[in-house]
Parts: structure tokens; C-alpha cells; sequence
């Protein structure tokens, strides 16, 4: 089968730049803010991606940015509307194809980099905010090993550089690097981690799904590609990864925690110091003339929110579908803003079925601080609409409830402790045993079908 913008990188930014949705910079820039400045305007006005062919201090280099910038680059790679890429995940999830490992030379293999020529400062790693501690690999996939199970397990998370050979990494004690690293330490052996820049989109979107820790994420990848995804064995640690533009392979040091941060997170706030694990880089391996991927964090909408938007939507409708047998469609609203917002249309039969779904969500997700539940006629990818449900239909003494204190998002400013957030929860369809004309939306028939 031939190479796809989901199964290839390169795949991916050919297509892009042949449909116009990546834009060449030939002038030179400076890897410290000029290269996020150009991602950060194009997500705000849904621009393109970008490839810089001259960056400052790095002969040769060309850098990727902006790729995962706006969702229709993602849907893009699905090749899907967002309803059926929501649909498409989800049963990738559930219907997994297992890797393939392939024992020749990876195409991220051309190029080895150990010893004395070993040095984060040789690639061009960028620094996007004005109050990061320092550049920051944001685009880089995590794949590691449970010394135990051998289970790989994926993650995207990012990573301060510390040194020559000195990475500091963020992931959350709950996240499955960090547990992995925790349970090894127990049994005291190394955690191996590979860093896959450049990876298949597949892979990167299957790294971010919210499943079970026994779950291999790989072959989520391999069940939106259609096929199994080929995974190469590193050259220097015991860890498997996809062809990529580069791997950098190494250690997570045990029982080693240093300070790191502070860093823009996808919050849209700083996220403060805090002593994180260390990784030892010991050696990079790299395609001959490698595009350096680069991937935006901050203000929505970002690459984070981008990445994260498909299985944030699938949990929240896999969490209301338990409850409710007509779920229709699902929402994680980040690009409205709402990074902790759910909103969920249904086929409501009996009038309290809205907050079996909400108080269900809400409880189930701790990223989910807002849930809304609407009608069929309601598109939940449309956030006037949306608007209009809740202004419309909602009577706030009836219709909105406050859970007083539930577990919430780590990284939310307003939390007044950590992990701990009060909740609210509208339900805004159409009340039972009312007049629904007097809900119906006005239409002008034929409007939907004139051009100019």
C-alpha cells in the first residue's frame, strides 16, 4: 500500500504544500519566538502550516511548524468531516490492528548521532513563549517500556532541554510515561524512551487517545491507517518506534527529579516550576536532510487543543453513551475556547435524561468543567448554535446546577487545590411536554442552495 498523509510525514506536508495549506518561508528566522510567532498568527486566523528553510545558527536545517495548526489539517489527514473522524477514532480504538516489526534499517536511521557529536544544541529547537524557561521539544512522541508487561506505551509531552545530553519531562504522575517510569524505578531497572519527531500522523494522533494503560496504542495507529503500522527496532535501547524524521533514544534517569518550567501550557496560563524526571539522551538517529517538527502550545486554538480534540470527544461520548442509548453527536469545544467544555446532542424521550448524561460526564472526565446537552436539531460543532440553545431554552433556575466539588483538571489556574474543581452542567433542550414551535428554528427555504 502506498505511503498516505496519515501514514507518512512527508506524505503529510507534500499534500499540504500542493493544496495550499503550507506556506514556505525562505527569509530567515531565529528559533527563539520568531517560528512560534508564525504559528501563533496563523492558528489565530486559521492560516497555514509553515516550513522555514533558513533558520539562525542551524545551516541546512528546514523546520516544520503549524502542521496540526488548525483542525482541517487533521481532518485533512483523516481524510473525514469531524463527525465521522470522531467515529473513525472510536473504532479505531476499539478495533486495533497490532504493529509489525521490521528488522532492516529504518528511514530515520541514515544519520547517527552518539559520542562527541551528541548535542541538543546541533538541532533547532525553538522557544515560543516569552516567560519558558528555555526551548522546549513540544512535538516530539514518547514511546516507552514497561519492564514488566513489555508493553510499549505513547505519549506527547513536553520537554525543556537541560544540557548537551539533558532533557527535563512534564507528563503528569497519572499520565502512563510517568507510570511507567514509577513502576520501573520499583523494580529497579531503566526506563529506555525514544522521542519520535516527525512521526506518522497516525501515530501521533493514537499517542494522545485516552484508554486504558493496557491498551497498546500503536494499534490504534495501524487501525486509521487500515493497516498495520511497521515499527523499527531503535539503535541504541530496546524500544520500537515508526519511520519518523528523527529519534533522539535514551533513558528516563531513576530516582532523578530536577526543576522544570515555567512553560505556556494549553490552558492558556503559565503552568509554574515544579521538579519533574530528567531524560539522558544517548544517542539521535535521523533521515538524510530531516524536517525538524515543531508544535504549538498556549492560547486556544493551538496544536495542543488540535491534537487533543479527537480523544477528548471519544471519552466524552464513550462516558455518555453508557447512560443514554441516543447519543448523536459529541463536542469537546476547544475551538470555541472551551478547553474544559463538553457539548452533547441528543434524542431526549424522558424529561430528566439530560442530567443522567451530564452528571455522568461530569463526574467520568475530569477535563470536563462545563458539560451542555442539546437537542437533534442542534449542530454541536457549531458554537452559535449552540448559543442559541442555551439563550433560547435554557431558564437558569431550572435548567443549570452547580456540583460543588468533583475532580478537575491539574493544570487549571482557578482550581482553588490541586485536581479539585467545582462543576456546572446546562441542559438545554427543549423542556418535555412543552410546544416545540414555539422552540423551532426560522428558515428560509432555499437559502442553503444560493451562490454568487
Amino acid at each position: 500500500m502506498a505511503s498516505s498523509p496519515l501514514s507518512d510525514f512527508r506524505e503529510f506536508i507534500r499534500t499540504l504544500e500542493a493544496e495550499a495549506d503550507l506556506v514556505r518561508i525562505k527569509e530567515q528566522v531565529d528559533a527563539r519566538f520568531d517560528i512560534a510567532a508564525y504559528t501563533r498568527r496563523s492558528c489565530d486566523l486559521k492560516g497555514p502550516a509553515f516550513l522555514f528553510d533558513q533558520v539562525a545558527g542551524y545551516p541546512g536545517w528546514q523546520v516544520v511548524a503549524g502542521s496540526y495548526g488548525v483542525l482541517r489539517r487533521l481532518l485533512r489527514a483523516l481524510d473525514c468531516d469531524q463527525k465521522t473522524a470522531v467515529e473513525k477514532y472510536r473504532a479505531a480504538i476499539n478495533n486495533p490492528l497490532a504493529p509489525v516489526r521490521v528488522s532492516g534499517p529504518a528511514p530515520h536511521q541514515a544519520i547517527l548521532w552518539e559520542g562527541s557529536d551528541l548535542d541538543l544544541a546541533r538541532l533547532p529547537i525553538t522557544t515560543h513563549s516569552e516567560k519558558d524557561a528555555a526551548p522546549y521539544i513540544t512535538a516530539g512522541v514518547q514511546v516507552v517500556r514497561d519492564a514488566n508487561s513489555q508493553m510499549q506505551h505513547l505519549g506527547i509531552h513536553r520537554m525543556q532541554v537541560k544540557g548537551p545530553r539533558r532533557l527535563g519531562f512534564w507528563g503528569g504522575n497519572l499520565r502512563r510515561i510517568t507510570r511507567t517510569l514509577l513502576a520501573n524505578e520499583e523494580r529497579g531497572v531503566e526506563t529506555e524512551i525514544a522521542v519520535v519527531l516527525g512521526a506518522p500522523p497516525a501515530f501521533t494522533m493514537a499517542s494522545t487517545a485516552r484508554v486504558s494503560h493496557h491498551v497498546d496504542k500503536t494499534g490504534i495507529a495501524g487501525a486509521l491507517i487500515g493497516k498495520p503500522l511497521e515499527i523499527y527496532p531503535c539503535k541504541r535501547i530496546g524500544v520500537d518506534v515508526p519511520a519518523a524524521e528523527i529519534v533522539l533514544e535514551g533513558i528516563l534517569l531513576s530516582g532523578v527529579r530536577e526543576e522544570e518550567g515555567p512553560f505556556g501550557e494549553f490552558t492558556g496560563c503559565y503552568s509554574g516550576k515544579r521538579l519533574a524526571p530528567v531524560m539522558e539522551v544517548r544517542a539521535i538517529t535521523m533521515r538524510e536532510e530531516p524536517l525538524y517538527q515543531d508544535a504549538l502550545t498556549g492560547m486556544p486554538m493551538t496544536e495542543d487543543q488540535t491534537l487533543t480534540w479527537l480523544p477528548r470527544t471519544v471519552a466524552i461520548a464513550e462516558d455518555a453513551s453508557r447512560v443514554h442509548p441516543e447519543i448523536l453527536a459529541v463536542n469537546w469545544a476547544v475551538g470555541d475556547g472551551g478547553i474544559y467544555q463538553a457539548v452533547i446532542a441528543i434524542r431526549k424521550r424522558v424529561e430528566t435524561e439530560p442530567w443522567n448524561v451530564i452528571s455522568h460526564v461530569l463526574s467520568g472526565n475530569s477535563l470536563v468543567k462545563y458539560c451542555v446537552v442539546v437537542d437533534d436539531d442542534i449542530d454541536v460543532f457549531d458554537a452559535q448554535q449552540v448559543a442559541w440553545a442555551i439563550n433560547t431554552r435554557v431558564q437558569p433556575h431550572r435548567d443549570v446546577h452547580i456540583y460543588p466539588t468533583m475532580v478537575g483538571a491539574p493544570l487549571d489556574p482557578s482550581a482553588p487545590l490541586p485536581n479539585q474543581t467545582s462543576k456546572l452542567g446546562i441542559d438545554a433542550t427543549i423542556p418535555a411536554g412543552e410546544e416545540r414551535w414555539r422552540y423551532e428554528k426560522i428558515r428560509v427555504p432555499g437559502s442553503d442552495q444560493v451562490k454568487w
